[in-house]
């Protein structure tokens, strides 16, 4: 399974029947993005001499234990977080393995752990703290997938509109989400071609100059297609009337009184737990 194949079943999840999908996407939005905050600025504490940042461990647990309970109410499928998790993972995993080779400004004195050729020395303290960016990493992850499980992208504009983000994002976001697809449709049409002509990038037996040169024209007429689209799509635009102070419109539509209970009790748990916890160390 490849992302652009997941693409199209992006939005599968979000179209389910719960207390959470129902819910305004206002609420959905600020506490996954509070809970992404939270989660990327909560020290890495010690206590005395210990080499494990307790306060910090507890922290993390906490504020996962909050997405896990919206996402068991929402009903999205387990395999769902978990694929997503793992095709989006790589993208952030090369800085955090390096970390253990590496000295931080958390420890003075440095135990090592397993020594390589080369000197190359990894360290137990350097460990524990790229663990606790994979926590973090890991956590930030899980509440973008809630988001996205739970919200239909659509949904996303509504509310990012409602709260006042600039009009030129919302307008931009909005072309994105649509030409994403057209992107991965021609994408999928070029597999195919290659697919008729029994050509694969990974194919060992061509030589490797000419993969690279049928992958570099490939790529070139996607992107000149890409532009050719965009100057299509937005001659269309001004001919419908199109100008720079133009916006998407939506309707105001205020916050039910279960809505705004349940957002002071989210943003709450999330700004006065984990500072419980650190008071408590």
């Amino acid at each position: 399974m490849t992302l652009i194949d997941e693409l199209f079943d992006i939005e599968h999840e979000a179209y389910r029947k719960s207390p959470v999908h129902s819910m305004d996407g206002r609420v959905k939005l600020i506490l996954c993005l509070l809970g992404l905050l939270v989660t990327i600025v909560l020290p890495y504490v010690r206590i005395g001499d210990q080499i494990i940042p307790w306060p910090q461990v507890f922290a993390l647990l906490v504020t996962y234990m909050l997405f896990w309970c919206l996402y068991l109410m929402s009903g999205a499928s387990i395999r769902y977080y978990l694929v997503r998790l793992v095709l989006i993972m790589p993208f952030g995993l090369f800085f955090i393995i390096l970390q253990p080779f590496l000295g931080n400004p958390y420890y003075e004195l440095y135990h090592v752990l397993f020594s390589f050729p080369l000197g190359i020395t990894m360290y137990w303290e350097s460990l524990i703290f790229g663990l606790s960016l994979f926590a973090k990493f890991v956590i930030s992850l899980s509440f973008i997938i809630l988001l996205s499980a739970t919200t239909t992208m659509q949904g996303m504009l509504e509310a990012a509109s409602r709260l006042h983000i600039p009009k030129l994002f919302i307008t931009v976001m909005s072309l994105t989400v649509r030409y994403i697809f057209v992107f991965a449709l021609i994408f999928q049409k070029i597999q195919s071609a290659f697919a008729c002509k029994c050509f694969t990038w990974s194919d060992r037996h061509l030589p490797l100059a000419y993969r690279l040169r049928v992958i570099g024209n490939a790529a070139g007429s996607l992107f000149i297609r890409a532009i050719d689209q965009g100057e299509r799509t937005y001659v269309s635009m001004c001919c419908r009337g199109y100008a720079a102070d133009s916006a998407m419109h939506f309707s105001k539509k205020p916050l039910g009184f279960a809505e705004w209970i349940f957002l002071f009790f989210g943003v709450g748990y999330l700004l006065l737990f984990p500072a419980l916890v650190y008071m408590i160390f």
